[in-house]
């Protein structure tokens, strides 16, 4: 099959990449960045250098494949992040319908079915039914991962300062985690052997609250890591203060308090996936581990 990623060579791309090649498919790899392409190359697949904002470039690449990988990157700076999230799945649809393209794998998110009070991830609504209402009779298949991994990274900092994470989660709260090394086996059977039909699939490692998180990264690091809940507004002015865009920073902080104070998981809870084997012990002894002692 010839196959379409988006994401360059990030925490996901990457993997999707090798594992499709493995496979025997021909791989285009998109990237905005020139110096990627000899990376790409390494690998055995074709870079594709431009930017997924642009609609002509993404048909011409789109062309002739048999499925395409499509993702949303950060909204630059200042951006409302839902319009952007609109504008790029609209240019996605466009270019998927010019190219003929039949098969469309998008990395959506848990929280997508709900509405503007899950705060940030109501950019996958939006982009879902974007893709929906704009490719009828294409093979259409939303990933829905649960909250990263690599999202504990941005604690690393209070934990080496004072061996303490803050959050407005709440810290007792069992929440779903994902590697997204586990991420990848789902992506690739949805581009490879796809259901008819428009589907989504949740995917998640772990169950964890921030009390266990904490437990687990201090036993990591050799260190008495404690989680302390914050309210919203110290949250807020936390990610101002690291300099965080203010409209992705206030939506970010919905989102959180939504997860704290309402049933988020009741759509996940029904769609239960089977969880992956990367359970956090192992991410944090492989990745944050090394990320921590590279810090000053």
């Amino acid at each position: 099959m010839k196959i379409i990623l988006t994401g360059s060579l990030g925490h996901i791309s990457r993997p999707l990449t090798q594992q499709l090649l493995k496979a025997g498919h021909e791989v285009t790899v998109i990237s905005h960045n020139s110096d990627r392409a000899p990376e790409i190359t390494a690998l055995g697949a074709t870079p594709a250098i431009g930017s997924i904002a642009d609609e002509a470039f993404l048909t011409q690449t789109f062309a002739g494949a048999d499925a395409v990988y499509l993702m949303i990157t950060a909204a630059a700076s200042g951006m409302d992040i839902f319009a952007a999230g609109k504008q790029q799945a609209q240019t996605y649809v466009n270019a998927v319908k010019a190219a003929k393209v039949k098969q469309v794998v998008n990395l959506s998110s848990i929280g997508a079915e709900g509405g503007p009070e899950v705060g940030a991830l109501h950019i996958y609504n939006i982009i879902e039914g974007v893709l929906t209402a704009g490719l009828p009779g294409v093979n259409l298949t939303f990933v829905r991962p649960t909250g990263m991994y690599y999202n504990l990274f941005s604690h690393l900092t209070t934990i080496k300062q004072s061996q303490m994470i803050y959050t407005n989660a709440a810290i007792d709260k069992p929440q779903s985690w994902v590697a997204p090394a586990d991420i990848v086996p789902v992506a690739f059977k949805a581009l490879t052997a796809p259901e008819a039909g428009v589907t989504s699939q949740y995917v998640a490692s772990d169950e964890l609250s921030y009390q266990q998180v904490a437990i687990i990264l201090g036993n990591a690091l050799g260190l008495e890591v404690k989680v302390v809940q914050i309210d919203d507004d110290t949250a807020l002015k936390g990610m101002l203060a690291a300099g965080a865009p203010a409209s992705f920073a206030t939506e970010y902080i919905k989102m959180v308090a939504f997860e704290r104070d309402h049933d988020f998981y009741a759509d996940y809870r029904q769609h239960q996936p089977v969880l992956g084997p990367t359970k956090l012990t192992d991410f944090a002894a492989n990745e944050l581990v090394p990320a921590y002692q590279k810090l000053s």
